[in-house]
């Protein structure tokens, strides 16, 4: 097993990592605000939200919550 295949299962876990869904909960936590907030940034549509679920539940894909978190950063 090489360096290039260490890279590589890196490089995947990576992606997988960064593509899992996360809860309201988890997401506004991971941002730092509420719950409200983060349902009134979805509807506004400042962040992207999948709806799941018979009940249409919000989920936030790990992706996304870090990259708002980046553009919207006071640094």
């Amino acid at each position: 097993m090489g360096s290039d295949y260490t890279e590589d299962l890196k490089n995947v876990l990576l992606d997988k990592e960064l593509n899992r869904m996360l809860t309201i909960t988890e997401a506004a936590e991971l941002l730092g605000v509420s719950c409200s907030s983060l349902r009134r940034y979805a509807n506004e549509r400042k962040i992207k939200a999948y709806r799941v679920g018979s009940g249409g539940h919000r989920r936030f894909r790990k992706r996304d919550v870090l990259e708002y978190l980046e553009s919207n950063s006071a640094y």
